[in-house]
């Protein structure tokens, strides 16, 4: 009885840091994320892609990652361990590309940061371009 009560309380707040974390879609699309801009010589980030970036953040992450990506977000207080700090570069510098999209889509459990939510309706060039402006964040 203990058990299933402590199951289904974990469903519950599993499912409420999923709604505070995440937003519909809005049918965003997307691809895998490209190699790190650390790892390769490409040029940065076009400013449209920062700016469709930053709106699938807002719509997205800034519930738990805060406006400016410092793990600062409305629902960050009650979260143990606290949602990642973008801003924190040489953290970020640690990450590729494709580091940072897999978190993205398949949650925060690869990275030992079991509430942060899967998001994997986000792919394709939304993902990569989610993926620039993440790591813009730890740039500025």
């Amino acid at each position: 009885m203990i058990r299933k009560s402590f199951i289904l309380a974990a469903a519950i707040g599993g499912l409420a840091v999923t709604i505070a974390c995440s937003a519909d879609s809005d049918g965003l699309s997307a691809a895998v994320p490209k190699a790190s801009p650390a790892a390769t010589t490409a040029s940065a980030p076009s400013h449209e892609t920062l700016e469709k970036g930053r709106a699938i953040y807002k719509a997205n992450c800034i519930g738990c990652h805060g406006e400016s990506g410092k793990g600062d977000g409305p629902a960050a207080g009650a979260m143990k361990p606290a949602p990642r700090d973008h801003t924190d570069r040489a953290y970020m510098d640690t990450l590729t590309d494709k580091n940072i999209g897999d978190v993205i889509r398949m949650g925060g459990a690869i990275k030992g940061k079991p509430l942060m939510p899967s998001h994997p309706q986000i792919h394709g060039a939304d993902l990569d371009a989610l993926v620039a402006y993440v790591r813009s964040l730890s740039r500025s």
